[in-house]
């Protein structure tokens, strides 16, 4: 009998991993990505037609973008740290997908109310985009870790534009949708090959929430360059 423990290959980087433990890793990751997708569509649906679930999108609308701001990347900080701890992992994660979608209901309602199309072409260029991004990257198998400079200077440029708006009264036009499909469409490549590259394969978790982020913002900023495009 091997005196090898049984649990080392969780801690294997997926990219060194078996086969067999990687595309289990892999499984999991987009298993999950997916039902977090299902689940961000649910709690939509649920702001749109569940009056008290209704309320509380309408409520956390109305805060502060400080708070708001404060959710999100402390809710993605929780995440990743009890990322390892099952099942407080998969609450965790769920929680976060729902609070995610209760942030962005107003805005995705809003745009289904006035232009229904658009939000179906929204969810299908972001689910093409997504598809074609992450086939490329397990195709080529290419490490994409060079843009997180490059990328990180891009979302504290998108967040300070956004914070300056809110402060200051000035519209944010077309242009600003625009740098945020790009930006998040780069992320999305980043995110893939650092999955692919960097991740242990106990970490799926982990895995699906930048995922999970990527995909979602990729789809509002979509959803905003096809509604403002139609003004």
């Amino acid at each position: 009998m091997s005196d090898a423990n049984p649990y080392a290959l969780d801690h294997l980087i997926a990219a060194e991993a078996p086969v067999a433990a990687r595309l289990a890793f892999l499984k999991k990751t987009y298993g999950l990505l997916l039902l977090g997708v299902l689940g961000f569509a649910v709690t939509l649906w649920a702001a749109g037609n569940v009056e008290s679930v209704s309320s509380l999108a309408q409520g956390l609308w109305r805060t502060s973008p400080w708070i708001t701001l404060v959710v999100l990347i402390g809710g993605s900080w929780l995440v990743h740290a009890v990322s390892d701890k099952h099942p407080l992992n998969l609450v965790a994660y769920f929680t976060y997908v729902f609070f995610f979608g209760l942030l962005l209901a107003p805005l995705v309602l809003s745009v289904a109310h006035a232009a229904p199309v658009v939000l179906t072409q929204a969810s299908l260029i972001t689910a093409f985009v997504f598809t074609g991004l992450t086939g490329y990257v397990f195709v080529t198998r290419k490490d994409f870790s060079f843009l997180g400079g490059a990328l990180a200077i891009g979302m504290f440029a998108l967040l300070g534009v956004a914070i300056a708006g809110m402060a200051f009264g000035f519209s944010i036009g077309l242009w600003y949708s625009v740098a945020g499909v790009l930006l998040f469409s780069g992320y999305v490549l980043y995110d893939t090959s650092k999955v692919l590259h960097h991740y242990p394969t106990n970490r799926h978790v982990s895995a699906a929430i930048v995922l999970f982020v990527d995909v979602v913002l990729l789809f509002k900023h979509i959803l905003l360059l096809l509604s403002r495009s139609r003004d």
